[in-house]
């Protein structure tokens, strides 16, 4: 074990494009559905896949705040009632979803050295939690899935506080759970808004993560600074006080 700087506690982390390569594989899954349900109503393929990204962002501005917007089967619903409307059954839905999450979960991987770096801070007592916005059932499915559920000693969905990220509730949750101060923990995540100034708003120190491959950078508005940013997940043992020397991927 080595010796860590005592300040910091816990890390506090996104998980979606900040310890799981997401986007590219939410991409693939609603593209494999979407190919499945033109084919099983013979649809146009492009433009069935189109129309259900469109609807995916229309889910998205209509709740900003509240984890309806990562509903899958909502977006599946509004593109079929567009093209098929009162010609679909309706018990295609949860099987549709089913089969775009189960895509999802035999696809997505990790980043280079999430789980290395993991590993050593839990053991140099560095608690671990993500913190992550959507329903809880699958923040644990994918932690699962990428392998990840062992290295973690907590997982915070913004269903369980009803909104998401920037509001404090999620990161007070966070800390109450790991019995902690804000002073003893650090944020990372992928969302300028949602993961950094969320935090910071309630003085946890917070991070961007920025990696040369699969950078998903969102929310900058031009007037967020984090406290830091790193682009190899392992650079954030320095923040710990710890070395990255020996980190694998």
């Amino acid at each position: 074990m080595e010796n860590s700087n005592n300040n910091y506690k816990v890390l506090l982390v996104d998980l979606d494009d900040t310890l799981i390569m997401s986007g590219k594989v939410y991409n693939e899954a609603l593209r494999y559905a979407s190919k499945f349900l033109s084919s099983r109503y013979d649809l146009k393929e492009e433009d069935f896949f189109n129309l259900a990204k469109e609807k995916y962002d229309v889910i998205a501005r209509n709740f900003p705040s509240v984890h309806t917007r990562h509903s899958r089967i909502l977006l599946f619903r509004m593109a079929l009632d567009e093209v098929l409307p009162d010609s679909y059954d309706l018990g295609i839905l949860p099987d549709i979803e089913d089969m775009y999450w189960e895509f999802f979960m035999k696809n997505v991987k990790c980043f280079p050295y999430v789980k290395s770096t993991l590993a050593k801070l839990r053991r140099n007592g560095i608690k671990i939690a993500v913190v992550s916005d959507g329903d809880l059932a699958l923040r644990i499915r994918k932690a699962r899935s990428s392998g990840l559920l062992k290295y973690l000693n907590e997982i915070v969905a913004s269903e369980e506080v009803i909104f998401e990220k920037p509001f404090s509730a999620i990161f007070t949750l966070a800390l109450s759970r790991l019995g902690v101060e804000p002073h003893q923990a650090v944020m990372l995540g992928n969302n300028y808004k949602n993961d950094v100034r969320g935090a910071q708003l309630v003085d946890i120190k917070a991070g961007i993560f920025l990696p040369e491959k699969n950078a998903n950078p969102v929310g900058q508005d031009g007037t967020i600074k984090p406290d830091f940013v790193i682009k190899r997940f392992d650079e954030v043992l320095k923040i710990f006080g710890l070395d990255e020397s020996s980190s694998s991927k």
